[in-house]
């Protein structure tokens, strides 16, 4: 069948290339309610790292029955963490109108937006760690600070990526059409690493429990 076959090289990469458009399409409709964004941004992550870097097929179904599995941890946690992105946008506005003042007010935004590495870090980890490990809310959101702390250069760098993303988008909205993906694509490649010795860690309680079954 050649280049007509469904597991030609070429026609794999052109379904992946698809994936990035589709995937972030998704991940947007999936998004707007807010309170469903930590749900669609674990489906994301999971179907990105399957189907988009690995090897499986039906991306489409596997995003949403990631949504759906995932879908009450990933609303508390929204409800939860909305709020303080609010807050944390509010702040970034009030000191950029201080900015304009005065070098003082130059001063304290430059380090604000410094400050803010570590909080966009910290949400670069809730909903990956929640495609690939079982939490409820308050240990999600505590396994994940302790990550962010013990993996703090990986942090700094998928905060810098997920801020510089923001500052595109901003700029060109168009690339919100992409963008999504293809940061939770740079974001994985760091994130299982860091995942692999816990996943490791699971494996052998698996193992035994289906060998008891």
């Amino acid at each position: 069948m050649g280049i007509f076959n469904p597991e030609h090289g070429i026609y794999r990469l052109t379904e992946k290339i698809a994936d990035l458009l589709i995937l972030s399409v998704f991940w947007l409709v999936c998004s707007i309610p807010l309170v469903t964004l930590g749900s669609a941004t674990t489906a994301l992550y999971n179907t990105v790292v399957r189907c988009i870097l690995g090897d499986e097929r039906n991306s489409w179904a596997l995003f949403f029955r990631t949504f759906k599995q995932n879908f009450k941890v990933g609303a508390l946690t929204s409800l939860v963490v909305v709020p303080l992105v609010a807050v944390l946008v509010i702040l970034h506005e009030v000191l950029y109108q201080m900015a304009l003042t005065d070098d003082v007010g130059y001063t304290l935004f430059f380090a604000y937006r410094v400050f803010l590495l570590l909080p966009i870090g910290f949400l670069c980890y809730l909903f990956p760690v929640l495609s690939r490990f079982t939490f409820q809310v308050s240990g999600l959101l505590a396994n994940c600070g302790k990550l962010a702390i013990a993996h703090l250069p990986s942090t700094v760098l998928m905060a810098i990526i997920a801020f510089g993303a923001l500052i595109l988008c901003s700029n060109v909205p168009i690339l919100v059409m992409l963008l999504p993906t293809v940061v939770t694509c740079l974001h994985a490649f760091l994130l299982e690493r860091i995942f692999r010795p816990y996943i490791q860690e699971q494996q052998p309680d698996e193992d035994e429990e289906e060998e008891n079954e």
